[in-house]
């Protein structure tokens, strides 16, 4: 492996050391805290009778009621008599015996409060907030186990049940005081109705009483189920929606095209019924519709008269609405896919009528109905007349762009976007732009899109999450949707070919820890990780750590990819888990879509921070290297993940891993092997197409043949990925569109061999010359040691921003600190850039106060360049102490 001068692998290989030992002295400094502080009070809490619980029930709600607190008090019930205990039941603590117990209950409940409202966090009335808190009343003890609110106490509850359920009910007596509350306020999670084939688990009680459950109990609070999604109007489902669901006024004619085994009464009853089970669990339903064309190939009897068939559509959302109040929210598309308007043109009055529509519903449930607009084609004036309806209106967004990057908010946006910004539909196509002004008087909600990325292999990285949940709270957002693994799967194959390997009854159930993750971290990034180990623990047993620390590798792989070659945007083309990037030669693309994008040719999701194949050599011979992570640093990264994939799985004994989950171990060690062949096939495929375009360049034939030696390599990497897929997938998986197969790109990467042999001759086997010759020898990386003093306040701009940089070292004048900066405002472009100045003892600049507006936030970050043009970033993408790889400084009072 090449050791490199780099920050970036440099932290990164730290980081993850830290993950994968420190953390072993964390956790045990943790327990011993823990007992500890127990100890303090162990006169009192030891006493907890564990064979017998006694329970203080101040919730009012019975355990087999349909409620959200009934919820959480079965798992609780269910975990201790599980244990082997058994539970004494009582109204009021003065008929209390026994020295210890528990009370349950939310702070509605006057006596409870009374308990605590010496606790100042517990006083402003936050939702959803979950407390453990030991009191003592009279000569006893009690453990009260609360929720600020319905949710709340639902959400402490199960937590104390998976407590029980992993540490037994000793742990009762270990629980220490402890406040804590949502730091995203939206939590949500999207799900496809593709179909008619998807009835088999749309009419399925036991499907949805499964997967509300789970996403109750890992603390999502929002469910958006999408119809719609193809283009607005052909080969789809449910476009429009209404004459699938209701019949309308004034429009009899109006009905499927298709007999359907189910009636429109029985759609509208089963949407009813998944509404009624997210409100059981605390969940607000959302209905996403997304296709609003005037589709002739789906419905029969649509109005041919525009204005006719706008207010079909409103009357239809009306009647929609009346017939199924479980509905809390509509999330409109409106740009041009949704079927109507045009590319850029936003048919702004069609939309006037459905908002108009959804508003007499908003008053006629006297304000209990929100209103999604996706931001892409929304323009101003939509906006203002939901307000003018007395609407709140929530903003969402595409996290960064079609597909899952790393886990930070793009520092640019691609040039496709940049070039056409007049383009309502391009400039706000994903990430910010500019809608995080601090005058706004809408919400905003980021959408994780993870349709064009993460679509069949189980996902597990803790570190990305937490830090994902740090940033979506960005610019005063509100929180999260989620896009899961088998959104928009036909459901018309199965997922594992191999029956000996299935080991679940719903596919969805493959991807617990994804869940788990986005659940409990999203509420809050501060959670404890015993929350995640636990349940690792019981699923892989002693092997736990380096399945968990091989999964924390392979979490970073497909968002690298995406935010550093993503070789087109739209999702339904680009498959980060399938797709190899591009051919060297276009003419041998096998995806038909990618037309002539080669590998070197593709830009990075975000053009701010990534190199370019094609503008990385081109800067190299002009010795104009940028302030971005290079081409060799992006190579090394990827080898080292391969890396630790690999080495974790090689130390797991399988004989540790439970006789209950070795199946599900083996299938999921398949996803984790072919992550690091991807890994490794585009660390190869990034040098190859470099050294390619060295010799396009300089017509040095050397170049070519280390370009060919590594796609040899490249090719062995695809087979590997190739003969692993077959051991366990369907080898034709499709999403909506048909994306080829693993085989494709096999041929794929043979024809560019063919073309490069063809183009060496007689010269395939001389003398190699490869643009990572000069790095081959480089000593072991140095730190850059950088440390940033950065202001949170601009101060509104009343004076200039002073920002200094720590540095171990003084730097040649042209190697001198870069500092980056921008607005909140990706319509901006890309970051300015301000030389920093020596000014004896560290590097010093000044952001003059003119750059600064009120109603943005500043992002700024800081570079350094070495001799060989590797770049050092600060705080870099994977900093211990900075979730992003730049600061935010507010400019708000």
């Amino acid at each position: 492996m090449i050791i490199l001068k780099s920050e970036f692998n440099q932290e990164m290989k730290q980081f993850i050391s830290k993950l994968k030992t420190v953390v072993f002295l964390k956790v045990y400094l943790l327990l011993a805290l823990t007992f500890s502080l127990s100890a303090q009070n162990s006169v009192d809490q030891s006493n907890l009778k564990t064979n017998e619980v006694t329970i203080v029930d101040r919730t009012g709600i019975s355990n087999d009621a349909e409620h959200a607190i009934a919820v959480g008090k079965r798992a609780l019930f269910d975990a201790i008599q599980n244990s082997g205990s058994t539970i004494n039941q009582i109204n009021h603590w003065t008929q209390i015996k026994e020295p210890v117990y528990l009370i349950l209950g939310t702070l509605q409940n006057r006596a409870l409060y009374s308990l605590v409202s010496d606790e100042p966090l517990l006083r402003g009335g936050r939702p959803e907030g979950v407390f453990y808190l030991w009191r003592e009343i009279d000569d006893h003890k009690a453990l009260i186990i609360g929720g600020t609110d319905e949710k709340g106490l639902m959400y402490a509850l199960t937590e104390v049940a998976d407590q029980i359920k992993y540490e037994g009910v000793e742990v009762l007596k270990r629980i220490q005081d402890n406040i804590e509350f949502p730091k995203n306020s939206v939590r949500g999670v999207d799900k496809f109705l593709t179909d008619e084939n998807d009835d088999s688990w749309f009419f399925s009680e036991a499907y949805w009483k499964y997967y509300i459950s789970q996403l109750a109990i890992n603390r999502f609070n929002r469910f958006t189920l999408i119809t719609g999604y193809n283009e607005g109007k052909n080969e789809d489902f449910m476009i429009p929606v209404y004459p699938y669901l209701v019949d309308v006024e004034g429009f009899e004619g109006v009905r499927p095209r298709k007999n359907l085994d189910n009636s429109p009464k029985d759609y509208l009853n089963q949407l009813r019924r998944i509404g009624e089970l997210c409100h059981l669990h605390g969940i607000k339903f959302i209905f996403g519709m997304w296709g609003h064309g005037r589709s002739e190939e789906l419905v029969v009897g649509l109005p041919e008269n525009s204005d006719a068939y706008t207010q079909y559509c409103a009357d239809g959302m009306r009647k929609l609405l009346r017939k199924a109040p479980e509905i809390d929210g509509i999330q409109l598309r409106v740009n041009y896919e949704s079927g109507v308007g045009g590319f850029g043109e936003t048919a702004e009055l069609f939309w006037k009528k459905i908002i108009m529509g959804i508003g007499d519903i908003y008053k006629e449930r006297q304000g209990k109905l929100t209103l999604d607009l996706r931001a892409k084609g929304l323009t101003p004036k939509m906006r203002d007349w939901v307000f003018e309806t007395g609407m709140d209106l929530n903003v969402t967004s595409k996290y960064s762009w079609e597909g899952v990057g790393l886990p930070f908010h793009p520092t640019q946006m691609r040039q496709a976007e940049l070039s056409m910004l007049n383009n309502i539909d391009k400039r706000q196509r994903y990430g910010y732009a500019d809608f995080l002004n601090h005058s706004r008087i809408y919400d905003f909600i980021y959408r994780l899109w993870g349709i064009g990325t993460t679509r069949i292999f189980t996902w597990a990285d803790p570190d990305y999450v937490k830090r994902f949940s740090q940033s979506t709270n960005f610019g005063d957002s509100r929180g999260f949707q989620v896009t899961p693994p088998m959104a928009r799967k036909q459901n018309t194959w199965d997922l594992i070919k191999n029956k000996a390997l299935t080991y679940y009854e719903w596919e969805d159930q493959r991807y617990w820890a994804y869940y788990l993750l986005f659940g409990r971290l999203g509420y809050s990034f501060e959670t404890d990780r015993q929350v995640w180990e636990r349940v690792f623990r019981e699923h892989y047993g002693a092997a736990f750590n380096n399945i968990l620390n091989a999964y924390s590798s392979a979490g970073k792989v497909l968002p690298l990819i995406t935010s550093s070659h993503l070789t087109v945007h739209p999702a339904n083309y680009n498959w980060a888990e399938m797709e190899s990037g591009g051919a060297l030669f276009s003419k041998n693309n096998a995806n038909p879509f990618h037309r002539e994008r080669t590998y070197q040719s593709a830009e990075p999701g975000d053009p701010g921070l990534f190199y370019g194949i094609e503008t990385y050599v081109t800067d190299v011979l002009e010795k104009n290297v940028q302030s971005k992570i290079g081409i060799v640093q992006l190579s090394a990264f990827y080898e080292y993940l391969a890396n630790d994939i690999l080495d974790n799985l090689e130390a797991v004994k399988k004989a540790d891993i439970p006789q209950s989950f070795k199946k599900e171990y083996m299938a999921n060690e398949v996803d984790l092997k072919i992550t690091a062949a991807l890994a490794a096939y585009h660390s190869n495929k990034t040098r190859a197409a470099t050294d390619y375009v060295f010799f396009e360049k300089t017509h040095n034939k050397g170049y070519l043949v280390s370009s060919l030696n590594r796609m040899h390599i490249v090719l062995k990497k695809w087979k590997t990925i190739l003969a692993l897929t077959e051991t366990l997938y369907n080898q034709n998986p499709k999403f909506l569109h048909d994306n080829g197969t693993w085989h494709d790109r096999l041929v794929e990467i043979e024809k560019d061999i063919i073309d490069l042999e063809g183009i060496l001759g007689d010269q395939a086997y001389g003398e190699k010359l490869s643009h990572w010759d000069k790095f081959k020898f480089s000593e072991d990386s140095v730190k850059a040691n950088l440390e940033a003093v950065v202001p949170k306040n601009t101060g509104l701009g009343k004076e200039d921003l002073n920002l200094t940089l720590k540095s171990s070292r003084k730097y040649l004048s042209e190697q001198h600190p870069i500092v980056h900066y921008r607005l909140a405002d990706m319509t901006l472009g890309s970051f300015k850039q301000l030389k920093m100045e020596w000014d004896g003892q560290n590097y010093v600049a000044q952001i003059p106060k003119k750059e600064f507006s009120g109603d943005y936030d500043l992002l700024v970050y800081f570079t350094t360049i070495e001799n060989d043009g590797l770049v050092h970033l600060y705080p870099g993408i994977f900093n211990e102490h900075n979730a992003s790889p730049y600061f935010i400084i507010s400019n708000k009072n």
